[in-house]
């Protein structure tokens, strides 16, 4: 008997039984006797026996004596016993078996806690396997994923396809493992059991400083007295396991036992994490791959689909997360570093997913999907996830497009057809068999491409719900508490982009599991009760006008006529945390003749909490408690696109956010500026560029130039100014007085060795360094000696003859486009500077030499173009517009300036091409000591630069 192999010192552990413990039963007793599960009719029947001869008022048989008769009526009710099989019984039966409410509030907050969370042993005397697929189909029936656990319990042995018994882990047995985990070093926070009479073990623990729960058994309840104690030392947790154990509408739902559907959410790939994603073991997924590849009908095909296939995961470590970069379109670029744009993901993702489903047709896999083994079934759910998305985003985009002032928006019978044909593609494979006749739709699918990219000024958004399992269980619960009320929807109006996949999942799930059913239309609503906050021009609060103006006018005839209609309306969204959206959107349809109803998949039950304990939290609406019709299925994992303010933001950064390979070296050698129609082509420089990730951006956007800074104030004033960014390496060495930005220091030398040919390497600085100081940058951060100087900075004509000696790569000085001497700094610039290797930079950004001395960080004023243009006309050294506001404004203000006689070289950018500061965060780059990369380059914002630049 041995402790858990991931016990070390300061480890901390929850220890808990599982049978009566958990849930109010034993699991065992309860699949033995489940027909057809584990035991013939005739063994029940002697098991049953045997179970009242050992447990009841009288015994007179021993639990040994139990033990080996159940085994041996196991072995003689079916043969090919396995681990496998033993699991999936477990699994089965717990679907039955429903977590004490209270249990779930507690495992909720061990997994939203922050920082490192408890390790989970559930230790019990049941046999291993069998609890393996107890305690995860318990977790996946509440919808607990992500926690960290493990299972001891009895073992057994499997010799030809018998059962045997091995090692019983009784009371002394657990005490022993108990034991080896404190003298291991390990801090165990609760121990749960209903053992409730006293056992050293529960001594130790206590003595040890941790908690001992002695759960009191309570045959048929569902709830636990015990648990419900433990909850109310702390005031918070048992409000919130008061709100989502009640009778209430807005209380979890209690799906009965006999849910036939409920079992085909097995399909879904197992997950180590709160929002959804598959992850499977890399070797387990390399097998499944293989397999799969070899199904195909030709090597082209296969090696096709394997490219694809591997483009859509990511590996982390030991495991295949079946998301990746081609998946979350909308997350920063730290996270998952590409320098695609996220248009260009989405294509590779439709593409990739279209080409590998239609492979997959054509060898006939619908009729042989029940043959396949599970890791296949999830490598093609992994494909059609992939297409579902890439369709839904589109859908997304469209719709919104379909709504901005002069978007090219668009959408239509065709192409919503094709969207819900991608979600039953997915669906079919869950709960059927895969439906793929939509991914032989070429000529839709080719202009749904056209049409998102002509909608090119609309981002794509991270959906607060794109969990399947979650999903599905929103839609089986909400389906079948419609049709115990009667009330049927006619309609669905779901929100978009949290929402959008909630209203096509019940449009299609019903097809497929609900075929006698009429069909349920869908209309998306671009609303948010925060859409004041979002700067959206609507009435406070809306009237049915204002509310159907945030509806695209493809999907508004169908609401009309709903609303006119005597059917259910049903308000579809993923969350609700204040109901106010729910609310408004009830009162404001609610005028009409239909029935109007309101449903979630998730409440935010620890704001509601809050608000009732007068504590911090986002004020509820009037009348919340009346808002939901019908229960949701599990509590909010908060989701709001804030990066890093929200659960599912820092979950994705637990997932993603592990040492990064480097890019690849660009390619080729970066081309000269290219001019139309005989005009000179625009130099494009980006600055702030400080590693391979951003280097990669930028160039694939055709910069010609990089800048990078060496501008950072003395510490500690540096160190605290990165903390927002999250170091991941806070002790590097101070290099003497140069102003660097030492934590990027090794990650600016590894970019060093991967400028591309021809790409310009400028040092940013904001006072005139001497000689023996600009040769030690250069040498710290590894760069080439013809890189040239920037300064941020006024100089004299005594220090410009002194840098042409000390950074022969060239001078690039800024002069402040709103500084009150403008015209006479410029003039003396552009008499002092060399035109053959120089520039002069002119500045309209915050960055300006003299803000900068004056530590002014507003916005300047704005000089006219007219005016500096008179200031700089006939010029000598060609200049370069520097500015964060957008390209087209930046290229259209060079034009200008051209066309009034100024020589302007190009333009340079800083901030307009970075993701907003909350969403920048420090990433380690694997296999390179010390590197951290603060990545802060978007390619959709350079990419605007480039569709400017090839304009000009």
């Amino acid at each position: 008997m041995t402790a858990p192999m991931a016990a070390a010192l300061g480890q901390k552990w929850l220890v808990l039984d599982v049978d009566r413990t958990l849930i109010n039963t034993t699991s065992w007793y309860r699949a033995c006797i489940a027909p057809g599960l584990m035991l013939t009719p005739q063994a029940v029947e002697r098991f049953r026996a045997a179970n009242e001869r050992a447990y009841g008022l009288a015994p007179t048989l021993s639990e040994a004596d139990f033990r080996e008769l159940t085994l041996n009526l196991l072995n003689s009710s079916s043969a090919g016993w396995s681990a496998q099989r033993m699991r999936n019984a477990g699994r089965r039966i717990a679907r039955e078996l429903p977590l004490y409410p209270e249990v779930a509030v507690y495992l909720r907050q061990v997994r939203q806690r922050p920082g490192p969370t408890p390790q989970i042993l559930f230790l019990s005397a049941g046999y291993q396997p069998f609890i393996e697929g107890v305690v995860d189909g318990l977790l996946r029936g509440a919808l607990l994923p992500g926690l960290a656990y493990e299972v001891v319990g009895s073992t057994l042995e499997f010799s030809g396809g018998d059962c045997v018994q091995g090692i019983v882990i009784d009371g002394d047995g657990k005490a022993e493992v108990v034991s080896r985990l404190l003298d291991a070093g390990a801090e165990i926070e609760l121990m749960a059991d209903d053992n409730y009479h006293d056992h050293p073990m529960f001594e130790r623990v206590e003595k040890a400083g941790g908690r001992v729960l002695r759960v009191h058994h309570e045959p048929d309840r569902s709830s636990s007295r015990s648990w419900r104690a433990l909850l109310a030392d702390d005031p918070h947790l048992d409000l919130h396991a008061r709100l989502a154990g009640g009778d209430t509408h807005y209380a979890l739902d209690r799906p009965p036992v006999a849910d036939r559907y409920a079992d085909r959410l097995d399909i879904l790939p197992p997950t180590d994490n709160s929002v959804g994603t598959g992850t499977v073991d890399a070797e387990v997924f390399t097998g499944a791959l293989d397999a799969l590849c070899a199904r195909v009908a030709t090597p082209d095909e296969a090696d096709r689909m394997r490219r694809h296939i591997l483009a859509c995961v990511h590996q982390d470590g030991d495991l295949i997360r079946l998301r990746g970069r081609l998946f979350h379109l909308a997350a920063p670029p730290y996270l998952l570093p590409d320098p695609s744009t996220s248009r260009a993901r989405w294509r590779e993702a439709l593409d990739g997913a279209l080409d590998a489903a239609a492979c997959l047709d054509r060898a006939d896999l619908p009729r042989l999907w029940h043959e396949l083994p599970v890791a296949q079934r999830w490598i093609v759910l992994c494909v059609l996830d992939h297409l579902k998305n890439a369709a839904t985003h589109a859908l997304d985009v469209l719709t919104r497009g379909a709504l901005a002032d002069g978007a090219a928006g668009a959408m239509d019978d065709e192409l919503e057809a094709l969207v819900e044909e991608s979600h039953l593609a997915y669906w079919s494979a869950v709960f059927a068999t895969p439906r793929l006749g939509v991914v032989h739709r070429a000529a839709a699918w080719q202009r749904m491409r056209s049409l998102v990219q002509e909608c090119v000024a609309i981002p794509f958004r991270m959906r607060e719900l794109d969990d399947p399992a979650v999903i599905a269980r929103s839609v089986l619960s909400l389906a079948r508490q419609c049709e115990e009320r009667g009330e049927w929807p006619a309609g669905i109006v779901d929100f978009q982009s949290g929402a959008l996949e909630l209203g096509l999942a019940f449009a299609t799930i019903a097809r497929i599991t609900r075929p006698h059913r009429s069909p349920v239309g869908v209309t998306h609503a671009v609303y948010s009760s925060k859409d004041l906050l979002r700067g959206h021009d609507l009435a406070a609060p809306p009237d049915l006008e204002s509310f159907v103006s945030r509806v695209a006018k493809h999907f508004r005839e169908r609401l009309y006529s709903w609303l006119n209609g005597d059917g259910v309306v049903l308000l579809y969204d993923n969350n609700v945390t204040t109901f106010t959206t729910l609310a408004v959107a009830k009162r404001v349809l609610g005028g009409s003749s239909a029935r109007v109803r309101a449903a979630v998949a998730c409440v935010n039950y620890d704001n509601i909490a809050r608000r009732l304990r007068s504590l911090p939290g986002e004020e509820l609406c009037e009348g919340w408690q009346e808002v939901l019709d019908y229960r949701p299925v599990t509590d909010y994992v908060t989701a709001f696109a804030t990066w890093g303010t929200s659960a599912k933001t820092l979950e994705l950064h637990r997932m993603y956010a592990a040492p990064a390979e480097p890019p690849p070296l660009p390619g080729t050698a970066v081309p000269e500026p290219v001019g139309h129609e005989g005009s000179e082509g625009l130099l494009f420089k980006v600055c702030r560029v400080h590693n391979s990730f951003d280097l990669a951006a930028v160039v694939a956007a055709g910069a010609h130039a990089i800048g990078i800074h060496a501008v950072s104030p003395p510490e500690p004033a540096y160190s605290a100014s990165q903390e927002r960014y999250g170091p991941l390496d806070r002790a590097p060495v101070r290099r003497g007085n140069l102003p660097l930005a030492h934590y990027e220091t090794e990650a600016i030398r590894l970019m060093a060795t991967m400028l591309p040919p021809g790409l310009k390497v400028v040092v940013v600085m904001e006072r005139v360094p001497d000689r023996r100081d600009w040769q030690a940058l250069l040498v710290i951060l590894g760069l080439p000696g013809s890189s040239a100087l920037q300064l941020q900075c006024r100089v004299t004509a005594a220090e410009l003859a002194q840098l042409r000696q000390t950074a022969p790569g060239g001078l690039v000085c800024a002069v402040g486009a709103d500084q009150e001497d403008f015209e006479e700094y410029f003039r003396f610039l552009d008499g002092t500077l060399d035109p053959r290797n120089d520039h002069i930079l002119v500045d309209h950004s915050v960055h300006q030499p003299d803000l900068i001395a004056a530590g002014v960080t507003d916005a300047p004023g704005r000089a006219l173009t007219e005016d500096l243009a008179r200031a700089m006309r006939g010029n000598r050294v060609p200049v370069l517009v520097a500015d964060d506001t957008s390209a087209r404004a930046v290229v259209e203000r060079c034009a200008s300036l051209r066309a009034h006689g100024v020589l302007v070289a190009g333009c340079d950018t800083q901030n307009s091409v970075e993701v907003p500061k909350q969403a920048q965060r420090y990433r380690l780059i694997k296999d390179v000591r010390g590197a951290q990369a603060l990545v802060r380059k978007c390619p959709d914002r350079l990419r605007e630069w480039t569709w400017a630049l090839d304009g000009a």
